[in-house]
């Protein structure tokens, strides 16, 4: 693999605040997106090589009246058996500190038997740190954060985990943006794992991730924003731009949900 392809981003303030200022600035708003976002996939690796495919979706996000932002991610230390929202009260990235929203992180573990406050899976270099900086970009100060670390991502526990979120959303200004990095898919799978996220198929989905047919690390956060998206109302999903996997180096997909 090149060094290019390892490349990951930077991690002082002035170059990262360089680098993803340059990748929104290049990546233009998609016109046809009108509306209330609710949910975005994004890429869940540190690695450069999906920077510009992030910065399509997050670009969504400029100028929206949003001040909290659910962070949906697989574990990076392995299953666990439970859906863990982060202890921490601020998380903190080279570009400053972030609170987390704790009023609706009692409220999701209020919610349901299966989240609960727990650390483990999360504070690693992919997730919610790479997602963290985007959103310091985009949105103004103040907003808040609920990471979440999916270490299980059974069809049942995907279905509760989107439908607490959706609930807690209620009357809120939130959104829910999931991490996933795309592996592989089969021939033609890929078109059906599309087809099934823009027509909030989350049957389909779930068929497509769970047989790896299209092969999904983060397939839980796929479909938990999705059924999270769909509660709150959305209508309408698009995905904006995908990348196919190259060697070693991981595919990515961005995606956004909302209701027009």
């Amino acid at each position: 693999m090149s060094l290019a392809e390892r490349a990951v981003y930077p991690t002082q303030p002035a170059p990262l605040r360089q680098h993803l200022d340059g990748l929104l600035r290049d990546a233009p708003r998609d016109a046809d997106v009108q509306g209330t976002i609710l949910g975005l996939i994004v890429p869940d690796s540190n690695r450069l090589s999906g920077g510009a495919v992030a910065a399509k979706a997050f670009k969504l996000l400029e100028g929206e009246d949003i001040d909290t932002v659910v962070l949906v991610e697989p574990s990076h230390e392995g299953a666990f058996g439970r859906l863990a929202v982060c202890r921490a009260d601020t998380y903190r990235t080279p570009l400053g500190e972030v609170s987390v929203n704790d009023t609706f992180r009692n409220e999701l573990c209020d919610e349901d038997d299966d989240i609960f406050l727990d650390d483990r899976g999360h504070y690693h270099v992919e997730g919610a740190a790479v997602q963290l900086p985007y959103l310091q970009r985009v949105l103004p100060d103040g907003f808040s954060i609920v990471p979440i670390a999916m270490g299980e991502e059974s069809p049942d526990l995907c279905r509760e985990l989107g439908a607490a979120i959706g609930e807690v959303m209620y009357s809120k200004r939130a959104v829910v943006v999931a991490s996933a990095d795309l592996l592989a898919a089969e021939d033609g799978a890929l078109d059906r794992f599309v087809e099934a996220v823009e027509g909030f198929n989350v049957s389909e989905l779930m068929h497509l991730m769970g047989s790896e047919a299209v092969r999904v690390e983060g397939m839980g956060a796929v479909a938990v924003a999705v059924i999270a998206a769909r509660h709150r109302g959305a209508n309408r999903a698009r995905v904006l731009r995908v990348e196919g996997p190259e060697g070693n180096r991981p595919g990515a997909i961005a995606c956004a949900l909302w209701r027009d």
